[in-house]
């Protein structure tokens, strides 16, 4: 079967298709993006894959048996989300960090990485409708 990156954020969609591929028999590797921890800034809670969101989802993908590389995208981060979001909400706008994050930082690293790998496809516990746009052109 072909092998298939799956993004692990250490939550329980990433495991969860990360599991049902390693069942239906398919090359698994996990990767968990290092973002930002910004308990580490002194805030209370950081939502962007933190120290225990990367220890969860590298001991998921040991439990089921898999590689997981954790890829350290803390500058891009910084530079093209964090920052820009913060001018912005310091601005009066409301700004929208996540949508920002996965079209400037989040799925081209992801993109990048299953291309490296040698991957065939990339999974993420999120749903998603493929569209095969010509034979064998998945969208």
């Amino acid at each position: 079967m072909a092998r298939v990156l799956v993004s692990m954020s250490g939550g329980v969609d990433s495991a969860v298709a990360a599991a049902a591929l390693v069942q239906q028999g398919h090359d698994v590797a996990g990767v968990t993006l290092r973002l930002v921890d910004l308990s580490a800034e002194g805030l209370d809670v950081s939502r962007c894959c933190a120290p225990e969101d990367i220890a969860m989802a590298r001991a998921v993908a040991e439990k089921l048996g898999i590689v997981h590389h954790v890829l350290d995208m803390e500058n891009a981060f910084r530079r093209e989300v964090l920052e820009p979001f913060v001018a912005s909400y310091l601005a009066g706008e409301t700004p929208s960090p996540c949508v920002r994050c996965n079209s400037r930082v989040k799925f081209g690293a992801l993109l990048a990485v299953a291309r490296d790998l040698g991957a065939e496809s990339l999974a993420t516990g999120h749903y998603a409708r493929i569209v095969e746009t010509a034979p064998g052109r998945r969208v």
